[in-house]
């Protein structure tokens, strides 16, 4: 029984030995495929665009207003009449109306009146009676209202408010960009510091072996081998301090990625290539690009119609009202039915003037602040733009002489610590002059590999903002589907 429960056992733990081993197999991933699981992904971008298409429907909110508009009520009524005597009577009333892009509103009313008296006052009125009435009516503004600045801002407005949430959205994913990015190529840095870090056990190592058979030999002094194993344990603990922070960084982006916690992942860099930038070009392109550009625009817009719409609620009301219609009237008498027709019309004026305006005076000042704000921040945007183009431009160029020189300072010091090795052996050098050599060799190496990924960061952060990045990230996206 023992015998099958220890086998049952080891079983069980095999196979929680396997798990954490197939869970933490290795992906490799470039910066576009990195870029794009995380905006097919991260629900921080889900929720913009749920923004974006709740701005949209404020166009189609607008637009109803010009929409028909039915109204209708009945009801029955006992009650005493003018007279004094109970009356029961029922009304149904209707209307159609519309308001107009000028500002007009046209309207067709009707109502049909039934009335049966307890007490007729003269023999000559009909009891019971009914009354219709029809009636078509034209309302024109003529000083608020006038060209309906209401509907028209409105329209301007909600556009505004349209482009300014997909601005918005944009920044969200530029903003998400440059975390990817600077969490990307800073997990490249530790990646390439731990493979550093390792190739330097491994030389210390070599080392050591070489120096303990020569000890053994009697050929070296113990104290070689001490001074190896002391440098050995420095690049152990920086191999094991350079883990620690790569695991900090892999949570990170499995989290931006939504990737299980313990996936691996292994940054692959591209070739960032040889090409010449016009800054003035790119300067030019990322201001007809950039959101934060049309997002301040929008934000004018939204102002400018504002200021329009409060600079209209600031005149009085001055209506000119049309109306025409027809009137019935029939009904039995003790004289006989009578039936009664005319048609009937009318044109009047109605004004009104707002004695206290301090509320649209506010309303107004307020819009002009919003405009006045939306200026600065769309001119500090441009400035913004125009010295970060600049200044990444430079130091682009700046950072491939780095690299160059870089390359060339790895070449030299690899070749320093072969012909030290080499001397090492043959007894012309000390066993610290090797260590330091190695050190500095590990240095230069580590310093070419970080001028690369820095160059490839600035890069990227110049098609980020000059909206290459997403064409690229867009054809390549077509290209794998």
């Amino acid at each position: 029984m023992n015998k099958y429960i220890y086998r049952f056992t080891l079983v069980l733990f095999g196979l929680f030995w396997l798990m954490p081993l197939h869970a933490a197999s290795t992906q490799n991933l470039d910066i576009y495929q990195v870029m794009q699981r995380v905006l097919d992904r991260y629900p921080l971008l889900k929720i913009s665009e749920y923004d974006v298409a709740r701005a949209a429907e404020q166009k189609q909110q607008v637009e109803s207003s010009l929409g028909w508009i039915l109204q209708a009520n009945t009801g029955l009524k006992h009650d005493l009449s003018a007279f004094g005597t109970p009356s029961d009577t029922m009304d149904v009333n209707g209307s159609l109306s519309r308001r107009l892009q000028s500002g007009s509103t046209i309207s067709v009313t009707g109502s049909y009146r039934y009335e049966d008296s307890a007490f007729v006052f003269s023999s000559a009125f009909p009891n019971p009676f009914t009354t219709t009435r029809l009636d078509l009516n034209y309302r024109m503004p003529l000083a608020q209202g006038s060209g309906n600045p209401l509907y028209q801002q409105g329209i301007i407005s909600a556009e505004a408010g349209h482009e300014l949430a997909q601005a918005n959205m944009e920044l969200t994913r530029i903003n998400l960009a440059e975390q990817v990015k600077d969490l990307f190529y800073g997990l490249a840095l530790t990646r390439i510091r731990l493979d550093n870090a390792m190739q330097a056990v491994k030389r210390t190592r070599k080392l050591e072996k070489y120096i303990l058979s020569n000890v053994k030999l009697g050929l070296l002094d113990k104290k070689d081998r001490l001074q190896v194993q002391a440098q050995l344990n420095n690049t152990r603990a920086d191999v094991s301090n350079i883990q620690v922070q790569l695991n900090n960084q892999l949570r990170l982006l499995n989290r931006l990625l939504q990737d299980d916690w313990n996936q691996k992942t292994n940054p692959v860099l591209l070739k960032p290539g040889n090409k010449n930038f016009a800054t003035e070009q790119l300067i030019q392109m990322a201001l007809d690009y950039h959101p934060a550009i049309r997002a301040s625009r929008a934000k004018i817009k939204i102002a400018e119609s504002k200021i329009a719409s409060a600079r209209d609620s600031k005149k009085d009301n001055l209506d000119l009202v049309l109306s025409v219609g027809t009137r019935a009237t029939n009904g039995d008498s003790n004289t006989g039915v009578i039936k009664a027709s005319d048609w009937a019309g009318s044109v009047s004026l109605e004004y009104k003037h707002l004695f206290d305006e301090k509320g649209v005076s506010s309303e107004y000042r307020q819009a002009q602040l919003d405009k006045n704000i939306a200026l600065q921040e769309l001119n500090k945007n441009e400035d913004d733009l125009r010295y970060n183009i600049s200044g990444l431009v430079s130091e682009i160029y700046a950072a491939r002489k780095a690299v160059a020189a870089a390359l060339r300072k790895e070449k030299s010091e690899a070749k320093k610590l072969s012909e030290a090795e080499q001397r090492y052996r043959t007894g012309r050098a000390d066993i610290a002059q090797i260590i330091q050599f190695q050190n500095e060799y590990s240095f230069a190496r580590l310093a070419y590999q970080t001028r690369k990924v820095e160059l490839n960061n600035r890069i990227l952060a110049l098609k980020i903002i000059t909206g290459q990045f997403w064409d690229e990230l867009n054809n390549r996206h077509g290209v794998e589907k």
